[in-house]
């Protein structure tokens, strides 16, 4: 679906009659909000390769300062970027204004101690992160797949397994008698076949389901806006969610988990994105234009009851799954969109400054 409106770069969003409106704004007012373009570099760029990512998009982008944009790097990435988005190199080099900011993909929510290959809030806000996607659908779902969770639990749902777990608990003591009948139950000979079922099932929904809870996802938030950084939230549904017709109850549920310790007072510092799981990576097709707008309404007035109008109408909402340079424009028009998350095309820099340069015409070619 294309729409025949101007592309507003930055704007006002108002609510008449129950609906969401962007209104134009001038450049460079204060109060307008400008869209978020981010490019989310997953587990791709060696430090020297990203900033030179990073060099060609500002030279594809010279003076655009109308919208901000976005790099989540890899964590051994992000010195080396922070060291050359100095503001004022940008700006005498690029013409760019403080609309480049830098983003980690994660973090963890204790500030310290023995949690091997994490990363706190204070150590990136150190390093001069400023932003923090958290509860991306890589580490909420996809990751689940190379835990071994399932595998785990599936070795256990064998017959010789059980019957030695039933000869441990027959001696102890402070067994619970329920627990001990129904492993004993699954290990007579004619319930093998269900015993196998069961292991088969059991593998397939926890490889699918392993990963960050909302708990943690809320604890991260906590963490990071305790040391001064900014939160993209991610929340979004799996193609089960979008079949059964549950998407906006566990978009509900993320949200309201993910927001509870956020007060009025900060919640400007929270960006939230949704991202679609089963529109997210190669080979997947982006929401339909429909579809974008409708959860992205929801989500608005989602936060509206949470904190009012005058936050709702201005906590910026993001698309991400799929996004292009040729779909960009129309998810842009959409009036509770504020910017996308961008995945593979922000790791080609003609690609992402097509997509930065929305509504404007195109400069330069390149990779």
């Amino acid at each position: 679906m294309s729409t025949h409106a101007p592309t507003l770069r930055t704007y006002y969003r108002q609510r008449k009659a129950n609906q969401w409106h962007k209104i134009p704004a001038e450049a460079g007012d204060p109060g307008a909000i400008r869209p978020f373009l981010a490019g989310n570099w997953k587990m791709n760029m060696i430090p020297r390769s990203g900033v030179a990512l990073a060099a060609r998009i500002f030279d594809l982008c010279r003076d655009i300062r109308d919208v901000e944009i976005g790099f989540a790097p890899p964590y051994t990435g992000l010195s080396a970027l922070a060291d050359y988005i100095k503001p004022d190199f940008l700006r005498q080099e690029y013409g760019l204004g403080r609309n480049v900011f830098l983003l980690a993909q994660d973090t963890f929510f204790e500030s310290k101690g023995a949690f091997t290959g994490e990363i706190s809030s204070e150590m990136l806000a150190s390093i001069g992160v400023d932003r923090v996607i958290i509860g991306h659908s890589d580490r909420r779902t996809n990751l689940g797949k190379y835990f071994g969770f399932g595998s785990s639990v599936a070795r256990r749902l064998t017959r010789e397994f059980l019957l030695q777990e039933v000869e441990l608990l027959r001696v102890r003591e402070d067994v619970d008698p329920t627990v001990l009948a129904a492993i004993e139950h699954l290990t007579a000979e004619a319930r093998q076949d269900i015993l196998k079922g069961l292991a088969r099932f059991m593998e397939a929904e926890l490889r699918e389901r392993a990963g960050e809870s909302d708990e943690a996802i809320q604890k991260k938030i906590q963490a990071c806006l305790t040391h001064g950084l900014q939160i993209i939230l991610c929340c979004g549904e799996n193609r089960e969610a979008r079949q059964t017709h549950e998407t906006f109850k566990l978009l509900d549920r993320q949200i309201r988990m993910g927001m509870e310790a956020v007060s009025p007072r900060i919640a400007g510092d929270v960006i939230i994105a949704y991202e679609p799981v089963w529109a997210v990576g190669e080979g997947a097709q982006p929401a339909k234009i429909e579809q974008i707008s409708e959860v992205h309404g929801f989500m608005r007035n989602l936060i509206m009851d949470l904190y009012g109008e005058q936050v709702a109408a201005t906590l910026r909402i993001l698309y991400g799954g799929n996004v292009k340079p040729d779909n960009i424009a129309d998810i842009m028009n959409i009036p509770d969109v504020d910017g996308a998350l961008v995945g593979g095309a922000s790791l080609k820099a003609c690609d992402f400054a097509r997509i930065i340069r929305f509504g404007l015409g195109q400069a330069g070619t390149g990779a």
